[in-house]
């Protein structure tokens, strides 16, 4: 049950908690009503965007969660049914949930699969995998973004261990934790550009790593990398675009020329980091070059968040060896051991999510002309990404 996706069932026996109880529970945990941080406003993030967001998070949960005051008139009537809303007599209160971790990249990089297999773990509850909310849905409230984990919220609130602190109280603790598991967030920062960036070589002044850090500065991040050369196929085989019977290894060679001009024009009067963020340059949609631009990406995370904060992997590794790549990312989000035999088989057996193998089979590989050309303009940056991760692993050769 715990590997799935907790269903309202499971919270219809939820007893709603007693008013001085619950006032206590505010009061001890910093509950604060519509507190925007200040670094946020720095930031020219509007203030209604985060209007939901705590002081702090409650100390008892692993995950950060919190209580949220809510009208009850503006309370969706379902929630009211599934006893999803808490209350003292005079005031209501919905309890909310961010993410625990983020699996923040990259497209076509084994992200749907490793977050289904996370997931998989008796103490981890799915949200939704793919809300892209940090990324591609500048000035929506918070609000519709915790909507995507509210069954996840409930699931970990009513999963309680006994634990003691360092004053040697007996707690019940939350244990449990949640995700997302959208892979543009490393690099998905143009629905934040408001207007113009003006700055030096048209470089972003915030990055959606500052937002998060801002709200989430603990967070824990897991980046799966792959060849960026069989990325960009792999992607090209993936999307439609409105021309799947089209679709060749030589109109990929055409298109991956294209791009490379495109980009080539960008450099003259960019910084690679301009072009690198740049959404709007006129390549097609399925021939995303700068993508693999890993090391761009993840250098400005790493001057935002702490080294052990942000896990990489290659998912060439993942594939050979699944089970010590999975027991690696437990050990990252400190995940106790799979103790039942039926939860280790759903993680380390079962088939892989959104393979795109079979799609090789009616289009064919790569032209051995492309990939001589991709794996050129790749090179420099592989470079710096294994001197950045000092693993030569990532030169890919």
């Amino acid at each position: 049950m715990h590997c799935q996706r907790p269903t309202s069932r499971l919270f219809l026996g939820t007893a709603l908690l007693g008013g001085a109880c619950l006032l206590t529970l505010l009061s001890l945990y910093g509950y604060r009503y519509g507190g925007a941080w200040p670094f946020l406003d720095e930031l020219s993030v509007p203030r209604k965007v985060f209007s939901a967001l705590p002081r702090t998070f409650l100390p008892d949960y692993k995950n950060p969660c919190w209580y949220e005051e809510v009208n009850k008139k503006d309370v969706n009537p379902l929630e009211r049914w599934q006893k999803r809303v808490l209350h003292n007599g005079t005031r209501h209160f919905l309890f909310r949930c961010l993410p625990y971790f983020y699996i923040i990249g990259m497209p076509k990089c084994g992200t749907t699969d490793l977050y289904y297999r996370i997931c998989k773990h008796p103490d981890v509850f799915r949200g939704k995998k793919e809300p892209h909310w940090w990324a591609k849905t500048r000035n929506q409230r918070l609000a519709r973004y915790l909507k995507y984990f509210e069954e996840a919220a409930w699931a970990i609130r009513t999963r309680t261990t006994k634990s003691l602190t360092s004053a040697g109280q007996e707690i019940n603790y939350h244990g449990a934790i949640t995700g997302d598991g959208s892979p543009s967030t490393i690099w998905g920062n143009g629905n934040w550009r408001v207007h113009q960036w003006d700055t030096p070589n048209n470089e972003p002044p915030i990055l959606l790593a500052n937002l998060l850090h801002a709200v989430q500065p603990h967070a824990k991040f897991i980046l799966t990398l792959r060849n960026p050369t069989d990325r960009l196929y792999s992607e090209y085989l993936f999307f439609s675009g409105g021309f799947r019977s089209n679709k060749s290894a030589t109109d990929f060679h055409e298109r991956v020329n294209f791009a490379i001009g495109i980009f080539t024009n960008c450099l003259k009067n960019n910084s690679v980091r301009s072009c690198a963020y740049e959404p709007n340059l006129p390549a097609t949609r399925t021939v995303r070059l700068r993508l693999g631009l890993y090391e761009v990406y993840l250098r400005d995370w790493l001057s935002i968040f702490a080294r052990d904060q942000i896990l990489v992997q290659r998912l060439e590794d993942y594939s050979k060896d699944l089970r010590s790549t999975i027991t690696e990312v437990f050990k990252f989000l400190d995940l106790g051991p799979i103790k039942k035999k039926a939860d280790q088989g759903a993680i380390y057996t079962s088939n892989a999510k959104r393979s795109q193998t079979w799609r090789y089979g009616n289009i064919g590989q790569m032209l051995p002309k492309t990939r001589k050309i991709l794996n050129k303009f790749y090179e420099p940056y592989n470079q710096r990404l294994a001197v950045l991760l000092n693993d030569t692993d990532f030169l890919w050769q």
